[in-house]
């Protein structure tokens, strides 16, 4: 009965869906408006996922297009910033230990943690897919462990077997390791013969399209096409206007001679010059065409198609403000925030950030670096700043005053601890005291509006 109940659904699949998807308009099989819109059925998990064209496509736009290079780095600032996505630890003995490997966790000894994150979320977001492996450095001071830092490339898709598919082997659901090369395959000279890493020493970071999906594709897929084509529309309408530019004239002889040179060469034109030709013989001008009255209302429209489908406002895209207000403004900033933490706490966090930090956890109370458990009380990744930081900062008051936050999630949002801000603040008040200053920054000396506060003694006494 099971057998036959999905000899059905999926023996004959194409029949039962049509004949039961006749109340869905966009399910209809037939009709002029439909005919050429065809949708196969794909499983999320094939490795092709990630094609080679769609990904090579993508990484030439970024390399060349102006539009797509703008797309990416207005993510990577927005996600990771130069101060990155850094844990909050308990313990400040464990904070400093941390930031001190930080400074040199690249195994390639070029980049810090802020930088290597943004080329990690770079490559996501163009190629699809990261992988970050993690190198044991015995030479190297404190924690020895390294991070490398891995294109999609480097996957070896040729391996195939029982338990491995594309080069991923799995242990049930779960991925037991990758198949990588040596050195990269684009390398003219490369060794071509790939490793197998486990996957407790390298991580994989994309974000999945559906579920079960077990590659990555580039974020660019839903407008790569549309990128392409106004760029050459853009490059086609500057060699329009280019030529417009030019004053061109054409020489008409019953013969086909050139009057205006001995030597059958293009004449000169020169501002008030005047050349005289035979009788019968006329000169016309050519008349090439202007840009459309249309061109900037196109490639407006064409821009936003493009934001939408990224999730960036158009004015971050165009760096175009001339139609923006303050609360249209405020509104897009306030979603590319929402896209912006998703980024960060449902992507880098969980698939970045925390299995570094476990794996530099575990070696460092190995090796005596640390004496306590590297407990994390927050991630910290850059904010995107609304339009009115005061109003903010009122609000964030008035958040405090109400019980709906403390003080110290407020400072977090920066990427500083509560603990380290009251002891910078302590610092300075008895300096202040000490040599005898008064800033308005001090509400216990003066107040909100720059008047001196009143002293204990002096106040009114109360009924």
């Amino acid at each position: 009965m099971f057998k036959s109940i999905i000899d059905r659904l999926f023996g004959r699949a194409g029949e039962v869906s049509h004949r039961r998807s006749a109340i869905w308009d966009a399910a209809s099989a037939g009709g002029s408006r439909l005919k050429n819109w065809p949708a196969p059925a794909t499983s999320p998990s094939t490795w092709w996922d990630n094609p080679i064209l769609l990904r090579s496509r993508a990484e030439a736009e970024f390399k060349n297009n102006p539009l797509a290079r703008r797309i990416v780095d207005c993510l990577v600032n927005a996600a990771w910033g130069a101060s990155a996505i850094n844990p909050q630890f308990a313990d400040k003995r464990i904070q400093t230990a941390w930031s001190r490997w930080t400074d040199g966790c690249d195994a390639a000894a070029r980049l810090d943690w802020c930088s290597l994150g943004a080329l990690v979320l770079q490559t996501v977001i163009v190629s699809g897919e990261a992988f970050v492996r993690f190198v044991l450095d015995e030479g190297a001071p404190g924690v020895p462990l390294r991070l490398q830092a891995l294109g999609p490339e480097f996957l070896d898709v040729s391996r195939q077997d029982g338990d491995t598919w594309a080069g991923i082997r799995y242990k049930g659901l779960k991925p037991e390791g990758y198949w990588l090369f040596k050195q990269s395959p684009a390398l003219m000279t490369a060794d071509l013969s790939s490793v197998f890493v486990p996957a407790s020493d390298c991580l994989h970071i994309f974000r999945p399209i559906a579920p079960g999906a077990q590659r990555g594709q580039t974020w660019l897929a839903p407008v790569l096409l549309v990128l392409k084509e106004l760029n050459e529309y853009l490059e086609s309408s500057l060699v329009k206007a280019k030529i417009a530019a030019l004053f061109c004239g054409y020489v008409q002889t019953p013969d086909g001679s050139n009057p205006l040179n001995a030597q059958d060469g293009a004449p000169s034109l020169e501002p008030g010059s005047m050349t005289r030709l035979r009788p019968g013989e006329v000169v016309e001008f050519s008349e090439p065409p202007g840009l459309e009255n249309a061109f900037d209302p196109f490639v407006k429209a064409q821009m936003r198609r493009i934001a939408a489908g990224m999730g960036l406002p158009y004015e971050l895209l165009s760096t175009d403000i001339s139609m923006t207000t303050f609360a249209s403004g405020r509104l897009t900033l306030l979603e590319l925030r929402r896209t912006v933490e998703m980024i960060q706490y449902g992507l880098l966090v969980p698939q970045f950030c925390a299995p570094v930090l476990r794996r530099w956890a575990l070696l460092a109370r190995a090796l005596g670096a640390t004496d306590g458990d590297a407990e994390v009380s927050r991630w910290i990744g850059p904010t995107v700043p609304m339009l009115d930081e005061g109003a903010e900062v009122r609000a964030n008051i008035q958040k405090v005053r109400a019980g709906f936050s403390s003080r110290g999630e407020i400072v977090a949002r920066d990427g500083w601890r509560i603990e380290d801000v009251d002891a910078e603040i302590r610092v300075e008040r008895d300096r202040e005291e000490r040599d005898g200053l008064v800033y308005d920054t001090n509400p216990a000396k003066t107040t909100l509006q720059g008047q001196q506060q009143k002293e204990p003694s002096d106040a009114s006494p109360t009924a």
